[in-house]
């Protein structure tokens, strides 16, 4: 243990020397607070305030980041019980340090040793599909798994975690899990009895969707205005393009976070860009929905409008809307 903190204490002069090389690039006031910034984190490591410390490392990296800045922000997020980004930390740190122009070795190797030793105590989880989970949605703390992850193992931080199942019909189900340090924990994700045996039943038993069917006569009365039908088509095909522009805006945050991440593992500076990624697709989800029902019920009310009802032989259109799912159905 003292010859760990002896080398830990080596690193901190080493990362503040090479604070006050950086100079050229920042004003001296910059400096200055640099240097009592990064001062002020090593007092607070070494007394054991590992919040305090990693607030002050963060606000040197603000001023200028460099391998030993961010070891010690890894280091301190691992002692905060932030694994997998302590982890990220510490593979970006070891990558800058092998690449730097002033390469010290005594560091390349401390971070090496700080990231081999922190690997093994990752926890992993293996989410399988179950009975009845071949084509439900799953989530992971709230954040969607993809079709990649299922049956795979994902790395978490020690605790409890949050495994959830939606169904096609927006029926959602959860199960909490608690991993410790270096486990592997295998889940099978079950869909519940009773969700199963209701999956065919109507929707509108739940209370969770409308329905409305609009018979030949009411047709013909939405119909009396020939501008009102291209109104709704309009609005449809509106709608439908700004869902392609939003799907277009996820694709770029996903190349952003796909360019910026290390595997799982993403820097706090785009923690903005993945919940904008996630608005977008909810827009992408809601306008295409609501475009498709646009251009539908224009086309019914275009069509049926030169039309003449009938006793026998009567147009009708139903529409059901639920929080997750549009649908639109027509005779004529």
């Amino acid at each position: 243990m003292r010859l760990r903190n002896r080398t830990v204490f080596l690193l901190a002069i080493a990362g503040f020397l090479g604070v006050t090389s950086l100079g050229h690039a920042q004003s001296e006031d910059e400096l200055g607070q640099a240097r009592q910034l990064y001062t002020q984190g090593l007092t607070q490591e070494a007394a054991g305030d590992w919040a305090g410390a990693l607030s002050a490392f963060q606000q040197v990296s603000r001023i200028k980041m460099t391998p030993q800045v961010r070891y010690h922000i890894a280091r301190c997020k691992e002692n905060l019980g932030r694994l997998n980004e302590a982890l990220g930390g510490y593979r970006l740190a070891e990558y800058e340090a092998e690449r730097a122009d002033d390469k010290k070795a005594e560091l390349l190797a401390e971070i090496q040793k700080a990231r081999e030793s922190l690997e093994a105590r990752i926890p992993k989880l293996v989410i399988l599909r179950g009975e009845g989970a071949s084509a439900i949605k799953i989530e992971l703390d709230g954040v969607a798994l993809g079709p990649a992850k299922v049956g795979r193992e994902v790395s978490v931080d020690p605790g409890p975690h949050s495994i959830a199942g939606i169904s096609s019909g927006g029926k959602r189900f959860e199960k909490t899990v608690e991993v410790a340090e270096g486990q592997t924990e295998r889940i099978t994700l079950d869909v519940p009895e009773e969700l199963r045996r209701g999956a065919g039943g109507s929707e509108s038993s739940t209370g969770a969707s409308t329905s409305g069917v609009v018979n030949g006569g009411s047709v013909q009365q939405a119909t009396s205005s020939s501008a009102f039908p291209w109104v709704v088509t309009g609005l449809g095909v509106a709608s439908l393009a700004a869902s392609g522009i939003f799907f277009a805006l996820r694709g770029q945050a996903e190349k952003e976070l796909d360019d910026g991440c290390l595997g799982n593992v993403c820097p706090d500076t785009l923690e903005a860009t993945e919940q904008r990624g996630r608005t977008y697709a909810l827009l992408s989800g809601v306008t295409l929905g609501v475009g498709i029902v646009g251009v539908g019920v224009g086309t019914v009310m275009l069509v049926s409008r030169n039309k003449t009802a009938s006793p026998a032989d009567t147009a009708s259109v139903a529409l059901s809307l639920s929080p997750t799912r549009v649908g639109l159905s027509g005779q004529f």
